[in-house]
């Protein structure tokens, strides 16, 4: 007869088995419902965030107001500042970037400018968001603002306007100890709940950018033979359904980072990670941390950006009433199986406008309330420009409300 030792042994086998099956099941592509607290302390990062794109609300967090470097991760910083001033007008996609004796001087990831060659507006994006390579990150700060040094100093200003609290940027690479910024052994710092809000800024852009952050790879063509753009987040994009980007980050101090996107039913995650040790537990510290998303919550867009809420009268204005707009997409995050049917909305508006108005103006609030709780709010913005009546305007107005 065998030993009872040996019974408990072959059970506690299969328990040990069985875990690790259950573990297998939990980062593929079916999500399984588990707690936050549960995937919080199972993560190697030192620094992680999950929050809903719609909302911004964070799902769940280790350390994540702590500052770390983040590596290739800051180029997401020198792509929005591109992309703005492309949607500005200031730069266009088709204008050629000259590449300087400076940004070639860049080590790292690189597709190996040499000064004076030129790529479009276009190609340096394409060979920064697929290969993260630091020469075209230069090149395009160079041509954006003048001089790498000035277009850092507006990478910082940009970080406290998304409010970012915890940001130092000193380049527009990411590269360790490579600072710009005049001040000497300056350390460039961010960390995950900041990331996250760079991220939410750049996905504004996100139809323009979705072809390159998605493909595996490409090509550039230059005189000398085409260089290959090979995605450095090919393991998360092929991996991951629904996945569509963001971009990784890895130096000496950084380690492995990646501000990861995907969409599943029109609901978008970001999750971000800073400090793993590899790139195996970089890609398992994310699925985790998305699959919990997924399984637990469903977003629900409310109201789209630009999408007429109401209109309020104009004293004195050349015309009397002004339609206000969402000055920007209204979501709310709904946990899995909760109703819509008790969320209100809510309008709150001045008593009195006075002319001039212009468009964009703030003039009153949207909000999606539960009970007393506000579940998430939006401004409302005038739609056109009001101007104010004139003493004659004044009044033929005054005597057309007097005759009825």
């Amino acid at each position: 007869m065998r030993p009872f030792r040996y019974f408990v042994s072959c059970g506690l086998l299969c328990v040990l088995l069985a875990s690790t099956v259950s573990l297998s099941l939990a980062s593929a592509d079916s999500p399984l419902p588990v707690m936050a607290s549960a995937v919080e302390e199972n993560l190697h990062a030192k620094s992680a965030v999950l929050i809903d794109m719609g909302t911004k609300q964070v799902l769940l967090s280790k350390n994540p107001d702590e500052r770390l470097p983040i590596a290739s991760v800051t180029k997401l910083m020198t792509m929005l500042l591109a992309l703005e001033a492309i949607e500005a007008g200031r730069i266009s996609l088709d204008e050629m970037v000259i590449a300087s004796p400076h940004a070639c001087s860049y080590g790292g990831s690189q597709i190996y400018l040499e000064p004076g060659e030129q790529f479009t507006v276009k190609e340096m994006l394409m060979a920064i968001s697929i290969k993260s390579a630091n020469d075209a990150a230069v090149a395009l700060a160079e041509h954006v603002a003048g001089s790498e040094s000035a277009f850092v100093a507006a990478m910082n200003q940009r970080a406290q306007e998304l409010n970012m609290q915890n940001t130092h940027f000193i380049n527009s690479c990411g590269l360790d100890s490579v600072g710009v910024t005049g001040k000497p052994n300056d350390q460039g710092y961010s960390t995950a709940r900041d990331v996250a809000l760079m991220s939410v800024a750049v996905l504004k852009y996100q139809e323009m950018l979705k072809p390159w952050l998605t493909t595996r790879i490409t090509y550039l063509q230059r005189a000398k033979g085409p260089v290959e753009l090979f995605n450095t987040n090919h393991r998360f994009l092929r991996g991951y359904s629904g996945a569509d980007g963001l971009k990784t980050g890895l130096t000496d101090a950084a380690r492995y980072c990646l501000s990861a996107t995907a969409e599943r039913n029109g609901f978008r995650l970001i999750a971000v990670v800073l400090g793993v040790a590899s790139d195996e537990l970089r890609y398992q510290d994310i699925t985790q941390m998305l699959n919990y998303g997924f399984a637990n919550y469903i977003g629900k867009v409310m109201v789209e950006a630009g999408e007429e809420i109401t209109a309020v009268r104009v004293n004195r204005g050349r015309e009397q009433n002004v339609a206000l707009a969402a000055q920007e997409q209204l979501a709310v995050l709904l946990k899995k199986g909760q109703s819509l049917d008790d969320v209100e909305q809510q309008v709150e508006l001045p008593s009195k406008i006075f002319a001039p108005v212009q468009a964009g103006d703030q003039l009153g609030i949207l909000k999606l309330v539960r009970g007393n709780e506000v579940l998430a709010q939006v401004d409302l913005v005038a739609t056109v420009d009001i101007p104010k009546l004139g003493l004659f305007g004044t009044f033929v107005r005054l005597l057309q409300e007097w005759l009825g």
